[in-house]
C-alpha cells in the first residue's frame, strides 16, 4: 500500500478565505514553501498535490504498486518518443510590478521575489521585459523624445532606472537575475515607439508607423530595438529574444500599441527588424505575433512562408486571450503551425485573468482562475508550446497600476498599503505544478490519456528532464473526485485519487 510521508521540511500554506475563495497569506517573516524533491529512489514516487479543498503543491511519496486501483480512467507513457525541447516559464517584469514591490518592506519584497525565483519557489526560467511604457506604467514614456532623431542619438534608459517613473525597473531586473536559482531567459516587447514614429503622432487608438517598411522611419524602430538591447547588455542584462512587436493586430486602442498587418510585419521583419539584429545582435532571437492564437496560421503562413522573413525569425509568440474562454478551442492552431513550420517554436508570451470586463481586476481567492491557467498551460504544451509566460509577476489590491484602468488579475497580489502581506493565489500554485517541475531542456513526451466511452479522460501531459526523471501533470477539473492510475511498465501502477478540482504533478526515476 501506498505510504504518505513528506521527504522534508516545508512550510505550510497560511490558507485564508477571501471575497472569491481561498489564497495563502503571506508577509516578510512567513510564507509556504514548496517541499524539495530530493534524490528520489527508484521505487518511489513523488505527488505533489493542488486541491480546491486546501492542498497547495503539497507533497506526499507513494510506491509502484502490482495491481492498478480498478479507476476508469487510466493514463499510459512512453519516453522513447519525445517531442519539443521546452524552454521553460515565467512571468513579466513590469513598471507595475516594481512600483507595488517598492511600496512593501525590503523583507517582504525579498520573500515574494523568492517565491519565484530562489530554490524554495517556482524557479522560474523565462522573463519577459517590456521595452519603454505599456498599460502596467503610471506614464507613457519613450527612451528618445526628440522629434524626428532617426539615428536615435538621444536615445537613453535612464527612465527605467527612475524609481518614480518605472519604478527602477532595471534594478529590478538586475536583481532578479542575479538570484535567480536556474538560468533566466528573458525577452523583450515594444508596446509603442516614440509617437513622432507614428502616422498620428499618437501612440494610443492602434497606430502604425509612418511610411513604409525600409524607409527611415522603420529603420529607426529597428535600430530602438538594438539600442534597448545594447543598452541593457552594458547594464549587465542580456536578452535571449524580443517580440517584433506586443499584439500587432491590435487591441481597443485605449493603451499604447502598435499596428501592423501581418504582410507588414513580414516587411518590416524582413527589411529593418531581423538586418539590424543580425548585425548588432546576432545572438538574439526573433518571436513574431506575440498575439492572440486566433491569427494562426494565417500570420505565419504569411511571415514564415516568405524565406527572406523566415530566416530571421526563431519562433512565433501567442497571447491566450482569446481562447482562454475555452468556446473556441484554438489549441490545435499552433499544431497546425507547428506541421507547416517545424522549424520554428511557439511560445506563450502572455496570459492572465482578471481582463473581461464583467470579471476585471484580481477575484482574491478564485480557485477557477487557477483551473484557467493549467488548462491553458498543459494545452499550449500539448500542441507544441515550449514555454508559457504569465503577465504581471505582481499587482496591488487593485490589479494596478495600470496608467490606462486596464488591471488585471495575478498569481501574488500585494497589499502595498499594509506593505508587509500578499496573497499567492491558485495561478500561482497551478504555473508551479509546471515551472518548478519542468526546467529548461525538458522533452515533451508521449501520454495517451484514456477512459471508457462517456467518460472524460484526465487531461495529462508528460516530460523527460535532463536528469533522468519522468514529469506526469494531470488536472481534475471535474466537480467529482477520481480514482485513475498510470501504467508504468515494467514497474507496476502508479495509483491515484484525487479530490474534486484539482492538480498533481507526478515525479518518478525513468528506468530506461
Amino acid at each position: 500500500s501506498s505510504s504518505s510521508s513528506s521527504s522534508s521540511s516545508s512550510s505550510s500554506c497560511d490558507l485564508v478565505s477571501l471575497d472569491h475563495g481561498t489564497a495563502c497569506r503571506c508577509n516578510a517573516t512567513y510564507c509556504d514553501t514548496i517541499a524539495p524533491l530530493g534524490q528520489l529512489e527508484d521505487t518511489d514516487v513523488a505527488v505533489y498535490s493542488t486541491s480546491e479543498s486546501g492542498d497547495r503543491l503539497t507533497r506526499s511519496t507513494v510506491a509502484f504498486e502490482e495491481a492498478n486501483n480498478g479507476g476508469w480512467q487510466h493514463i499510459s507513457f512512453d519516453a522513447s518518443t519525445t517531442y519539443q525541447t521546452m524552454k521553460g516559464f515565467g512571468g513579466a517584469i513590469t513598471d507595475a510590478a516594481a512600483i507595488d514591490l517598492n511600496l512593501m518592506t525590503a523583507d517582504a519584497q525579498q520573500t515574494i521575489l523568492d517565491q519565484y525565483y530562489s530554490e524554495d519557489g517556482l524557479q522560474y526560467s523565462v522573463g519577459r521585459v517590456p521595452i519603454a511604457s505599456c498599460d502596467f506604467s503610471t506614464s507613457v514614456y519613450s527612451y528618445d523624445e526628440v522629434a524626428y532623431d532617426y539615428e536615435l542619438e538621444h536615445f537613453s534608459i535612464d527612465v527605467d532606472s527612475d524609481v518614480d517613473t518605472t519604478g527602477g525597473r532595471l534594478q529590478l531586473v538586475q536583481r532578479i537575475l542575479a538570484m535567480s536559482n536556474r538560468t533566466l531567459s528573458l525577452f523583450a516587447s515594444p508596446w509603442a515607439p516614440p509617437a513622432w514614429m507614428t502616422e498620428t503622432n499618437s501612440t494610443t487608438g492602434n497606430p502604425k508607423l509612418s511610411g513604409v517598411a525600409g524607409d527611415e522611419t522603420h529603420q529607426a524602430w529597428a535600430l530602438y530595438f538594438s539600442k534597448f538591447l545594447t543598452a541593457y547588455k552594458e547594464a549587465g542584462v542580456d536578452f535571449w529574444a524580443v517580440t517584433a512587436q506586443n499584439e500587432p493586430a491590435g487591441n481597443t486602442g485605449a493603451w499604447q500599441d502598435l499596428k501592423f498587418s501581418a504582410e507588414e510585419q513580414r516587411d518590416f521583419i524582413k527589411l529593418d527588424l531581423g538586418p539590424r539584429l543580425e548585425a548588432d545582435h546576432p545572438d538574439v532571437q526573433i518571436m513574431m505575433l506575440d498575439d492572440q492564437r486566433s491569427h494562426l496560421p494565417t500570420w505565419a503562413n504569411t511571415v514564415l512562408g516568405d524565406e527572406e522573413a523566415a530566416k530571421y525569425v526563431d519562433g512565433v509568440g501567442v497571447h491566450w486571450y482569446a481562447a482562454v474562454e475555452d468556446k473556441r478551442n484554438l489549441f490545435g492552431r499552433l499544431t497546425e503551425t507547428h506541421d507547416a513550420f517545424p522549424d520554428h517554436f511557439i511560445m506563450g508570451t502572455e496570459a492572465c485573468e482578471g481582463y473581461l470586463p464583467w470579471s476585471q481586476g484580481p477575484r482574491l481567492g478564485d480557485y477557477t482562475r487557477g483551473e484557467t491557467y493549467g488548462h491553458d498551460i498543459l494545452n499550449d504544451i500539448e500542441n507544441w508550446a515550449v514555454g508559457w509566460t504569465d503577465w504581471n509577476i505582481v499587482l496591488d489590491m487593485k490589479g494596478g497600476p495600470n496608467w490606462a484602468s486596464n488591471v488585471v488579475d495575478a498569481p501574488i497580489i500585494a497589499d502595498t498599503d499594509a506593505g508587509d502581506t500578499f496573497y499567492k493565489q491558485s495561478m500561482y500554485y497551478y504555473l508551479g505544478h509546471f515551472s518548478k517541475f519542468v526546467p529548461p531542456g525538458s522533452k515533451r513526451i508521449k501520454v495517451e490519456s484514456q477512459a471508457p466511452t462517456l467518460v472524460a479522460p484526465m487531461e495529462a501531459t508528460g516530460f523527460l528532464t535532463p536528469d533522468g526523471s519522468i514529469v506526469l501533470v494531470v488536472l481534475n477539473r471535474d466537480l467529482a473526485g477520481h480514482k485513475y492510475y498510470v501504467d508504468v511498465p515494467g514497474r507496476g501502477f502508479i495509483n491515484m485519487d484525487v479530490k474534486a478540482h484539482s492538480a498533481a504533478t507526478i515525479v518518478f526515476n525513468d528506468a530506461q
